[in-house]
């Protein structure tokens, strides 16, 4: 029954949103008598669309050109909602079960990763934001530091900077501005390697006893529109009798 509401609810705003996302303007032509011209011009928007849509496929597949994603394969969906006071906290994409989403699975741009999901429909499915406020399931990630890798948990997002926060970090070991932070692989389901964003300020914290990491975001959390949720690929999954 929870899963009929969700996807209940969700018609509506597919209804909604892919006109505005694709169509603005497409059925009144076909009323008002516009000239030829105005149409080309409408075929040569949606072709440059088109295109927009395929360079940042391959965008998101070039960021996906590591040993650890070939067991992933992206699906593309669309966000078809987001509530003004969650806006920073959740939103929810056009595929759910029936196309294979499952919880856990990480959501990305041709950025960098967005989020992951949390509850999955018959036909959508929820997404948490890295910025979301949810306390649970921190994610774990890698700052690269030269040639080392700095394990840590994102504690929080600073909605005053738009910054990620990760915290205790042992004082010993050596971050500096600029440098990447990606996933850790240690979440279910979550590859390694995908690309956050990097390091803006690093800090001691009150105590002094450990260092405060704050990171941007390669994707801008407050404006998304097509992701891709990165699917395990069945073929990569071990056998459940036990044989490889």
């Amino acid at each position: 029954m929870e899963q009929y509401v969700g996807d209940t609810v969700s018609v509506p705003q597919r209804v909604l949103s892919y006109p505005l996302h694709i169509l603005t303007g497409s059925i009144d032509g076909l009323f008002n008598g516009k000239t030829s011209k105005e149409d080309k011009n409408k075929i040569k928007q949606l072709e440059a669309e088109n295109e927009r849509l395929k360079a940042e496929n391959e965008g998101f597949r070039k960021e996906l050109d590591i040993k650890d994603i070939s067991k992933y394969e992206p699906l593309s969906a669309t966000v078809i909602a987001r509530n003004p006071d969650q806006w920073m906290n959740k939103a929810i994409i056009d595929k759910g079960k029936k196309a294979g989403i499952k919880q856990n699975q990480a959501v990305i741009t041709a950025e960098g990763l967005v989020g992951r999901v949390v509850k999955v429909n018959q036909f959508s499915a929820q997404v948490d934001l890295l910025s979301t406020s949810s306390r649970n399931g921190k994610l774990s990630v890698n700052i690269q530091h030269d040639s080392k890798k700095i394990f840590g948990l994102i504690n929080h997002y600073d909605r005053k900077t738009n910054e990620l926060v990760i915290s205790d970090i042992d004082n010993k070991d050596k971050i500096a501005k600029g440098d990447k932070v990606v996933t850790s692989g240690l979440a279910n389901q979550i590859p390694s390697n995908l690309y956050i964003g990097e390091v803006t300020k690093v800090e001691n914290d009150q105590y002094g006893l450990s260092k405060e990491v704050r990171v941007k975001t390669a994707a801008d959390l407050s404006d998304l529109d097509h992701v891709y949720v990165a699917q395990r690929d069945p073929k990569t999954l071990p056998d459940e009798s036990g044989d490889e």
